[in-house]
């Protein structure tokens, strides 16, 4: 499991007392830990083992349809292509969530990108936290829950889901986004701004560069703090995390405009 071992045995000894909470929220910036987590609760609570230490034992049915996200009592909710959430999505959700449970104990609901759900969406899916049928257990993933209404976040359990590693950018592709980066970074202002206007003309690769780019700036800091020399100072290493976490937040979530997000990150680095 990639996700923090102390937090699922939390959530492990939650259920185990029968005292799990019928909605969460995993935020953070790894998407692949939150998404891990919240199927693997899933399985916990449904495994069909009736002794629960063996859960989940990731072999029985229920275990396998969870993790092939077949299950018929658990429903996946995502962006559409336009990167919204919106309100069919979530009348079609409440439908299905009125029926008795199809084989398992619980229904299960994860919602993916919550805060691509729009405000329609939301004041919908509002609805459903306030007035839960049956056994139902919802999960809300996002990196982003100030996009939420507060009345949402007043609703569930937020927990953070931090990520357990830092991940090497060590593929061809991510070794020669990270040589751009250090390259583009040694540049007059000039060059610079020149490259993010290539980069904002590919915005259907620009998630990748950036995520590389947090991942590369993250491993300095984590060195910096390890007290191994980096090429900045560690005061200078936040701040431009911080801006490329916002240059990310906005261009996943406003229309603002690609390259002038861009050249206001390259003037941090």
């Amino acid at each position: 499991m990639i996700f923090h071992q102390k937090q699922w045995q939390f959530f492990r000894k939650t259920a185990e007392l029968g005292k799990m909470p019928h909605a969460l929220l995993f935020y953070g910036q790894s998407s692949t830990n939150k998404n891990s987590l919240a199927l693997e609760i899933v399985k916990l609570l449904n495994c069909e083992k009736e002794n629960f230490n063996d859960r989940p034992c990731q072999t029985c049915r229920a275990c396998r349809d969870i993790k092939k996200n077949i299950h018929p009592d658990l429903f996946i909710i995502t962006p559409q292509e336009n990167k919204e959430i919106v309100i069919s999505q979530i009348r079609g959700l409440q439908s299905s969530l009125f029926l008795k449970a199809y084989s398992a104990p619980y229904k299960a609901v994860i919602i993916n990108q919550a805060h691509f759900l729009n405000q329609d969406a939301q004041s919908a899916f509002l609805k459903l936290l306030e007035e839960p049928k049956g056994k139902t257990i919802f999960i809300l993933i996002t990196e982003y829950p100030e996009m939420l209404l507060p009345t949402i976040i007043s609703r569930v359990e937020k927990f953070r889901i931090y990520d357990t590693s830092i991940k090497k950018q060590s593929s061809p592709r991510q070794k020669k986004l990270v040589s751009e980066l250090v390259n583009i970074a040694k540049q007059d202002l000039f060059l610079r701004f020149k490259y993010a206007k290539t980069l904002a003309e590919e915005p259907q690769e620009l998630k990748e560069v950036l995520d590389v780019w947090l991942g590369y700036f993250r491993e300095l800091l984590l060195e910096s703090i390890n007290d191994k020399p980096v090429i900045y100072p560690m005061i200078k290493l936040k701040k431009i995390l911080k801006t490329l976490q916002t240059t990310d937040f906005l261009l996943s979530t406003t229309s603002v405009n690609p390259r002038l997000a861009l050249e206001i990150l390259m003037l941090e680095l």
